[in-house]
């Protein structure tokens, strides 16, 4: 492992060995924040969620998709940090609202695996309420509420650009071949109140992934596909998706950079977890100055309930 991997494994075990105490109370800001977990992704997800805390004024409530592996049961004492409620929904929900939708492919995709999960969760949740869908493996920095703009005019959805093309080529040539030209466009947030997609679209783009449900490929170019027909991109500072510092020591400060939030793409992992351990301090300087009770004596101690488990 080169230096940075080495750092970055590092500080993942400083965070597992790290329990969050609960936190104070925020004014809540309306928004829904819908997210995805397993159970092998605990750390992360919590550490998203702790950056959430950090750097928005207002806070969301938030839904959490289980994707099979633990129940609400497990989940909650492992996230009674959380100052707010947390609703966790579990897989069998996601599938049953689609067929009870009528969707039978989209069940059959949400069933089959975790990249049709995450589209079945964000098309019907978005039908109902404004949805803003954060992939756990991003981290926040700076309050995004004056780029997501407010949410009663999240009528088409609106995702964020990436610089390289990760779509399904045949999917993209036949359904839209738009999703293959710049700017690109990655799945880690999306924001929508409404359609995703045609009726008969979704169908039959959902119908296509089933060939290979476990192909990440086809949600990227499902996702990329809605915002490419009827939807618009968020400003690019919204979230950076870049990984020129993986293979290298580095450290890019996103506020410097402008950037609210950042994507750590599967070969970023180690990258999050440095930075997610130097927002704990970050935060603990914050809170001092402030007075606040969370102090680093009080967040620091034993692992949490879920027993210090690794990703």
């Amino acid at each position: 492992m080169n230096e940075s991997v080495r750092l970055g494994q590092l500080a993942l075990n400083v965070l597992s060995r790290w329990s969050v105490k609960p936190l104070s109370p925020k004014a809540e800001s309306g928004m829904h924040y819908l997210t995805i977990g397993g159970r092998t992704h605990w750390l992360m997800l919590r550490e998203s969620m702790f950056s959430l805390y950090w750097s928005w004024k207002k806070l969301p409530s938030i839904t959490v998709v289980s994707d099979g592996s633990w129940s609400a049961a497990d989940f909650y004492p492992v996230f009674s940090w959380w100052p707010g409620k947390i609703n966790v929904l579990s897989r069998e929900e996601i599938i049953a609202q689609a067929d009870a939708a009528g969707e039978g492919e989209l069940a059959r995709y949400a069933e089959a695996s975790g990249w049709g999960l995450k589209v079945a969760s964000i098309v019907l949740l978005a039908r109902r309420e404004p949805v803003l869908f954060v992939d756990a493996d991003i981290l926040w920095f700076k309050d995004p509420a004056d780029l997501l703009g407010p949410s009663d005019c999240w009528g088409k959805p609106r995702g964020v650009r990436e610089s390289n093309c990760y779509q399904h080529r045949e999917m993209a040539l036949r359904f839209c071949p738009k999703v293959l030209e710049p700017p690109f466009i990655n799945g880690g947030i999306l924001a929508l109140h409404g359609e995703f997609l045609t009726a008969e679209l979704l169908r039959a783009m959902v119908r296509e992934a089933l060939a290979d449900p476990k192909d990440g490929t086809f949600e990227q170019t499902i996702i990329a596909s809605a915002v490419k027909i009827g939807g618009e991109l968020f400003p690019e500072k919204l979230s950076l998706v870049e990984f020129d510092d993986v293979d290298r020591f580095r450290s890019r400060s996103m506020k410097s950079e402008g950037y609210y939030s950042r994507h750590y793409v599967n070969w970023m992992r180690h990258v999050l977890y440095r930075d997610a351990l130097r927002l704990r301090f970050h935060f603990f300087r914050w809170a001092d100055s402030k007075g606040r009770p969370e102090s680093a004596s009080q967040l620091a101690g034993a692992s949490s309930s879920a027993g210090g488990q690794n990703e």
